[in-house]
């Protein structure tokens, strides 16, 4: 309990200090574990310049975008487990198979260089995936025997890292990962076989000339290494999303199946509200795309920002056939604009029994921040209310004061969105409502009406954590008035049917038509 405390009570940039320490202490230990003899202090000197160099890259490449102390946790742990493996490996392949000598430059072919950059670029994204190469590259370095082994490890290192990050951004499909691994190994060959990796320095050696069985294993060798690399990160990558509470790309396109039963429910018991939700998730996708943000993510909340809607689907305007008949009309303002603000609680609730991704129960809660619901009507229902009712009070017509109207029952609970996907999901969800109800809407229209939501939504504070600037948001507007009028595209009208249709067209004629 008093770690749990002590971790609560620490700032951001003090647990990533303490897990970028222990990851150091954890490299020295397996560095100690069995270190090279030639020249410990220098390569004891070389693993802690590494990581103090490492670390400031860290801090000055992710200054805007700051990992959690999660993610940073989950880096770490990648890449002590490459570095761990590559130990492992250097101790317990022997040096002699089937009879046959191995070299140095034989052994560089089954070490597992991609590992780390595949699966944090699976997990984290590419730009942690190259950051991950540079690590395992300048620390593994340290754990080479010999120069000849360090020279070639930091190139085959840095191809095979590069090569497995760029290939595994934004996975759909496992088969993928495999398809990185085989380019991977087979890149590892070449290189190695351009460095001159196999053979000794020593042109003696090759006095017995080119060995077609031994050069065929070695390319096997490369390949078959990097396919157990791609199995062994494709095997780990599902505990790790659980364990870490991280969703990877294929993870976000299982979520947008619209076969998921949150999804379904929605479709039957509330089919205005899903309509509504696929127009947000494709005025959101749009908007994330012109700006740089997750599309997928993005897509993904606006799909799922208001499934609390299921709890009481006909209290809402989009699933309310004939507003004649609107449970609102028997309700006071109070209990009309709880049984509204209640739906992001509700969301949020079925969000976690359904185990979503905390991003997409982020996006619920915050798609609404502190606004007033339904533009303030029922607000201003139960002031005009008080004020009919105070007004009675003081001409004597009742006995009793009207409690005056607290406001604060009134907003939504917050908070505002904190990412830029979930600010981008909460304006996509605020055009789109208010659009709708633009009658035979020109272009004009709809700009001048988009231009006034972010005008007072920029004004209340709205937008002002979710890391969206003055730029960006220009850029999110042209997209929303673009996709709504993609997506209200009209028609010709059929002219109506006649008499001469139901003619039946003589067979020669008939004939002829093609």
């Amino acid at each position: 309990m008093n770690i749990k405390r002590s971790l609560r009570g620490m700032g951001g940039w003090q647990i990533q200090l303490l897990v970028a320490v222990v990851g150091l202490v954890l490299l020295g230990l397996i560095f100690i574990w069995r270190a090279p003899e030639q020249r410990v202090g220098f390569r004891l000197a070389w693993l802690g310049l590494t990581g103090v160099g490492m670390g400031i890259l860290y801090r000055v490449y992710h200054q805007r975008t700051e990992l959690s102390w999660k993610r940073l946790s989950l880096l770490m742990l990648l890449i002590v487990l490459q570095v761990l493996l590559i130990q492992f490996w250097l101790c317990q392949i022997p040096f002699n198979i089937l009879g046959h000598p191995v070299s140095e430059g034989q052994l560089m072919l089954v070490l597992p260089y991609g590992l780390a950059p595949m699966a944090a670029s699976v997990l984290l994204g590419r730009k942690l995936g190259v950051f991950a190469t540079l690590c395992t590259t300048f620390i593994g370095t340290a754990l080479m025997p010999t120069d000849f082994a360090m020279a070639n490890y930091v190139v085959l290192s840095l191809l095979a890292g590069l090569i497995g990050a760029l290939l595994c951004d934004r996975v759909e499909k496992r088969d993928k990962i495999t398809k990185a691994g085989f380019v991977t190994g087979a890149a590892v060959f070449v290189a190695a076989s351009a460095l001159g990796c196999f053979r000794e320095t020593d042109l003696s050696m090759l006095h017995g000339g080119f060995n077609v069985g031994v050069f065929l294993c070695e390319a096997v060798a490369a390949v078959v290494m990097g396919i157990i690399v791609s199995s062994l990160t494709g095997g780990l990558t599902p505990f790790l999303e659980i364990w870490f509470n991280i969703s990877t790309h294929m993870t976000w396109l299982e979520w947008s199946d619209m076969n998921h039963p949150v999804l379904r429910e929605l479709q039957m018991k509330a089919p205005g509200t899903f309509h509504h939700s696929l127009c947000v998730q494709r005025l959101a996708e749009a908007a994330a795309g012109a700006v740089g943000a997750d599309v997928t993510c993005a897509g993904v909340c606006g799909l799922y920002h208001d499934i609390g809607k299921l709890k009481n689907p006909d209290y809402f305007t989009e699933n309310i056939g004939n507003h004649a008949f609107s449970p609102h009309n028997n309700l006071t303002a109070e209990v009309s604009s709880y049984t509204i603000i209640k739906h992001v609680k509700d969301g949020v609730e079925i969000a976690y029994k359904n185990k979503l991704n905390s991003r997409i129960i982020d996006a619920i809660r915050e798609h609404h921040g502190t606004q007033l619901p339904a533009s303030g009507c029922f607000y201003r229902k139960a002031m005009e209310s008080y004020v009919e009712e105070k007004k009675k009070f003081d001409e004597g017509l009742i006995d009793t004061c009207p409690t005056e109207v607290d406001k604060a029952k009134f907003v939504y609970e917050g908070p505002i969105p904190q990412t830029r996907e979930s600010g981008i999901v909460s304006m996509a969800d605020a055009v789109e409502s208010a659009t709708r109800s633009l009658v035979n809407p020109t272009e004009k229209d709809r700009r001048e009406m988009i231009d006034r939501i972010f005008r007072e939504r920029m004004l209340d504070g709205h937008l002002k954590d979710c890391q969206l600037t003055l730029g960006e948001l220009d850029k999110i507007k042209e997209s929303f008035l673009t996709t709504l009028i993609s997506m209200d595209h009209t028609r010709i009208a059929y002219p109506p049917r006649t008499g001469l249709d139901d003619e039946v067209v003589p067979a020669a004629s008939a004939g002829q038509v093609k």
